[in-house]
């Protein structure tokens, strides 16, 4: 989806609390967007811009209460998927409907999921949506989690599959705000966590799952009639995996 890169990526730089980093991440973000706008209009669902934003508001409010990153954050999305005045007044309620007591994200999750044929595509999205919210906190409670796997559940996505775009979204926050800086603990973590595997996988190990990811997302796998979405999906993950193999073969030192 068009918006989610320059969501994510200028997230990036806002989390070093250097505004010239944000910029840059809004312009890499931008990079990976490009060409899919017509899309991405084309293909949302009617109630996404309503649900997606009252789960923003939810998840924002999950630790009890609703910083001014978090309502910038908001805003962002809203310039980023280009919304008119009308489009951006209905995506603030919504924000501000998530975030009341007793809202009931499940039932406007479910509307959702019975709009759209591929639910799994369509949870990937939104919990892509949301993750920039987690993004910007030092600390991710167990509250707010709970809201990312109600998300998992309605779409069905598994909670590996949500630890894992969290780990990739890090990730990649961490390659765009530092690119200079060495590997460190919590980057390699994160890496591993893309690759499917833990610290402790011997260097055989890593490399088997790496190639079997590689199978798995590599571009020349899809179906000759796959959409140009699918095709920059699977690109993606492919990028994703290759940076986090290359990161952690740098750290252990073998080729």
């Amino acid at each position: 989806m068009t918006f989610l890169g320059k969501l994510v990526g200028s997230l990036a730089g806002m989390a070093t609390g250097k505004w010239v980093l944000a910029v840059l991440g809004l312009a890499l973000g931008h990079q990976f967007d490009r060409g899919f706008s017509k899309y991405a209009r084309n293909s949302l669902p009617p109630s996404f811009i309503r649900v997606a934003f009252s789960a923003m508001g939810h998840l924002a409010k999950a630790d009890g209460r609703v910083s001014e990153a978090e309502i910038h954050l908001a805003r962002a999305a809203m310039r980023t998927l280009d919304l008119d005045t009308k489009a951006t007044q209905a995506a603030m309620r919504a924000f501000n409907t998530g975030k009341q007591a007793g809202f009931n994200l499940e039932a406007q999750l479910r509307e959702l999921r019975d709009e759209v044929r591929d639910a799994t595509q369509m949870g990937e999205q939104l919990v892509a949506f949301l993750l920039p919210v987690l993004l910007l906190k030092p600390d991710v409670i167990s509250a707010e989690r709970r809201v990312l796997w109600q998300v998992a559940q309605t779409f069905e996505l598994s909670r590996v599959d949500v630890a894992q775009m969290e780990a990739r979204a890090r990730l990649g926050r961490h390659f765009r705000s530092a690119p200079a800086a060495p590997p460190t603990q919590d980057r390699a973590v994160a890496a591993f966590a893309v690759l499917g595997i833990g610290p402790e996988a011997s260097n055989a190990e890593i490399k088997t799952a790496y190639r079997r990811l590689m199978n798995r997302y590599h571009p020349d796998k899809l179906a000759a009639d796959a959409s140009a979405a699918d095709l920059e999906s699977a690109s993606r993950k492919t990028r994703e995996v290759r940076e986090a193999y290359e990161l952690v073969r740098a750290r252990r030192g073998f080729k």
